[in-house]
């Protein structure tokens, strides 16, 4: 009741005072009130963005990509003021938002006064965003009726499979990512709490990097049945011409490619290479996997096939993690373990809700593992336990309760989902 209070307060003062811009973290006594992150809601960094110049600084070709509807405008805005005081305001990256209905102008003026650098608006073309002619739709809406009994997340939503076949196989080819090099991907509702204190595209370009994240853990196993089996049918049976030598299959599976182990990389935050993505490798397996119907029969999400894509792909040398972050996407927080690393960069989040290294979720101890970087000497020293459908049944309930969590809080809040 008193969450619910605070919301309508909140909402109340969003209403007769738009030009102020209230959210959570900006609105007085509204401490804490959805941000396990930020401690104090008067702290400096949260201020509204002041532009720092830089005239003669050389951008990389590049841009923000948000997916987002209008009635999200709020917590949009929250977003963006995260990524433009702890990156963008010494840079001034353009920023492409993307919907499958129209803008309101309103939308596009707030939007607009917050972004240092130029604003793109499109509407979603509806090829890119309905069901293609070679799927059954009462099959796909008998799917999502049973999904939903079952109590998986999203399970019943048809939105939401179309906003993930969209984030897989068309977002990068709409006319205006044409003759940009790299994306990167920034929802509503999420945060940076440490200051991003160098520039993240062009440490892509000079690293030859094709695919950056900064959480990866594990994928609920209900809701990828289908996809490792098509991935290997793929690669392993049409394209091992494909795959090159120095790939990072490892990561994805422990078992000599037996089974999927469920890790993969958060997309809600990830920085990619768009000429990877519009190769025709990656293109072939996208409409191989569409054809398969997965996306309307199943619950295939976007960032089980990117971190597949990569792995089969890419050089595990064309990876990266960006660490230090602070990044924040309920329910899991990024938090750097050392205490210097958090004052040079003025973070605001706790360590000891870290999730990276924290939790036994986080895939992120067996990334190292793979690549065979030394882990930091201040992170828990405890092994890495692959996650497959037949682990312990503490690991699943574990991750069953991160997933509730996820599904109360956006129960309260919207999303870009029905």
């Amino acid at each position: 009741m008193q969450y619910i209070e605070k919301v309508a307060r909140l909402k109340a003062l969003q209403i007769l005072y738009p030009e102020k811009h209230y959210t959570s973290t900006n609105a007085s006594n509204f401490k804490s009130l959805i941000d396990p992150v930020t401690d104090s809601i008067n702290d400096p960094n949260l201020k509204f963005v002041e532009f720092d110049e830089e005239p003669n600084y050389v951008r990389e070709n590049a841009t923000f990509f948000s997916l987002v509807r209008n009635e999200e405008l709020y917590s949009m805005l929250e977003s963006i003021n995260y990524v433009e005081t702890r990156f963008n305001r010494r840079y001034h990256y353009d920023w492409i938002f993307a919907n499958d209905e129209e803008f309101t102008e309103n939308f596009k003026s707030e939007v607009s006064n917050l972004v240092s650098g130029n604003t793109t608006f499109v509407t979603i073309p509806k090829e890119y965003w309905s069901y293609p002619d070679f799927i059954d739709q009462k099959k796909a809406s008998n799917a999502r009726m049973k999904m939903k009994k079952k109590g998986i997340i999203y399970g019943g939503s048809e939105s939401y499979r179309h906003m993930c076949r969209f984030n897989s196989g068309f977002f990068y080819r709409m006319d205006c990512f044409k003759g940009l090099k790299y994306y990167w991907r920034v929802e509503p509702d999420i945060k940076f709490s440490c200051d991003l204190n160098y520039d993240y595209f062009k440490y892509m370009r000079e690293n030859n990097l094709k695919y950056g994240w900064t959480m990866a853990l594990h994928e609920i196993p209900e809701t990828v049945k289908g996809l490792y089996e098509a991935t290997k049918e793929y690669f392993r049976d049409l394209h091992p011409d494909y795959i090159p030598s120095n790939n990072h299959i490892e990561f994805i599976t422990q078992d000599n490619e037996d089974s999927f182990n469920m890790c993969h990389y958060w997309s809600n935050f990830e920085i990619g290479d768009l000429d990877f993505l519009r190769s025709k490798q990656y293109t072939e397996y996208f409409e191989y996997l569409d054809r398969k119907g997965g996306f309307f029969y199943e619950r295939w999400g976007d960032a089980p096939i990117h971190t597949l894509a990569v792995s089969y792909l890419l050089n595990k040398d064309e990876i990266h993690y960006f660490d230090n972050t602070g990044y924040y996407h309920v329910p899991h927080t990024q938090c750097p373990r050392d205490q210097e690393t958090r004052k040079e960069l003025h973070c605001i989040c706790q360590s000891s809700i870290d999730f990276n290294w924290g939790s036994s979720d986080s895939c992120l101890a067996y990334y190292y593992e793979t690549k065979e970087i030394e882990r930091p000497s201040n992170v828990p020293i405890r092994g890495y336990t692959a996650h497959r459908q037949n682990n312990k049944r503490e690991n699943i309930e574990s991750i069953e309760r991160d997933y509730e969590t996820i599904n109360n809080s956006y129960r309260e809040r919207q999303v870009f989902i029905e």
